[in-house]
């Protein structure tokens, strides 16, 4: 433990270090709030958010798909991973993911996610206390992913999926590609993987809505048809690495580094660590540079086999800068 909290200060100091010397440049920031379905950029395992999300590179779980597609043939037999994730403003997120190993290289999953809310009352200029009236709001998705051994080294993976989006009865649905690759370099433990995820068309609600127009001349109202307008999908490229600091019988570290490239919002460095004892209790720790709102998150989690199954409970908190903090529960099994 002495190693992990060593460990931990030497990766907020060089954390500290970097954002004081303005190491990001602004560029990319102004690109905030230019895309849809942004729910898809909430982390969906308490493991890696403990981490700071830095696990592109790593094979933690089932919900590790949700991050890079390729690390699914990382895995043998089954393993299936539930979260909860309390979201800011009473809202929900529920995620599961399912991985199954075929016949030799080849591992199929199952993914979904659902973030949701109580009905909301409607509002209005006139009522601003409430119409009477309730609407609902939704998002979700379901993919499909594939993944294989190419060597001992080299694994590829790709999700296809649907998203959808429901807004008082404004519906907005397309389908996303996710592609990753997982490389061991032979050197040690070190592994770099790189990932492609929430990529697709621009999309838009069906229907029109009736925009209204005042004539600055007669001072009329006039009222036309009109369609939505057009948004991108939040697209993100991350490329990392990862490697185990500690690899001793009884007790493990591992430290992963990466980059995130979103096409919403400047590049940001998320940097993690996971300390394991006895192969049955993990602490992590993670923070994010040049990431507007999230900095530090940290999470502990248990492993116990209960007959031929192990189980997987994590937990996971992250430190928000304005809005209320976000905690994750993740319920995890794995059959080989």
């Amino acid at each position: 433990m002495k190693l992990f909290y060593r460990y931990s200060i030497i990766l907020l100091l060089v954390s500290q270090t970097l954002i004081g010397q303005n190491f990001f440049p602004i560029l990319g920031g102004q690109r905030a709030g230019t895309s849809i379905f942004t729910f898809l950029k909430i982390g969906v395992s308490a493991r890696a958010e403990g981490m700071g999300e830095a696990v592109v590179a790593l094979q933690q779980d089932a919900a590790s798909i949700f991050y890079n597609p390729a690390t699914i043939a990382q895995f043998s037999g089954t393993n299936f991973s539930a979260s909860r994730i309390q979201w800011p403003a009473d809202i929900n997120y529920d995620f599961f993911a399912f991985t199954q190993q075929l016949k030799g290289r080849h591992s199929i999953g199952l993914t979904g996610g659902i973030l949701h809310m109580e009905p909301m009352m409607e509002t209005t200029e006139y009522l601003p206390h409430g119409t009477g009236n309730y609407f609902t709001f939704q998002d979700r998705f379901i993919g499909l992913t594939y993944g294989a051994k190419m060597t001992d080294r080299f694994s590829f993976g790709v999700t296809l999926k649907h998203v959808q989006e429901n807004l008082a009865g404004h519906i907005l649905q397309t389908p996303m590609l996710d592609m990753g690759t997982f490389y061991w370099t032979g050197f040690k433990t070190l592994r770099f993987s790189a990932s492609l995820s929430h990529f697709g068309v621009q999309a838009k609600p069906d229907g029109v809505y009736l925009k209204r127009y005042l004539d600055p001349d007669s001072g009329e109202e006039s009222i036309s048809e009109t369609e939505f307008q057009e948004f991108s999908p939040p697209t993100i490229f991350r490329v990392g690495a990862a490697m185990d600091l500690i690899d001793k019988p009884g007790q493990s570290m591992i430290l992963a580094l990466q980059l995130n490239h979103p096409v919403d919002n400047a590049e940001n460095i998320a940097t993690g660590l996971e300390y394991t004892f006895m192969e049955m209790m993990y602490v992590r720790t993670g923070y994010r540079i040049n990431k507007v709102e999230q900095n530090y998150s940290f999470g502990f989690g248990l492993k116990a086999p209960v007959g031929p199954i192990v189980l997987h409970i994590d937990y996971a908190y992250s430190n928000f800068i304005h809005l209320s903090d976000p905690v994750r529960f993740t319920l995890g099994l794995s059959l080989k």
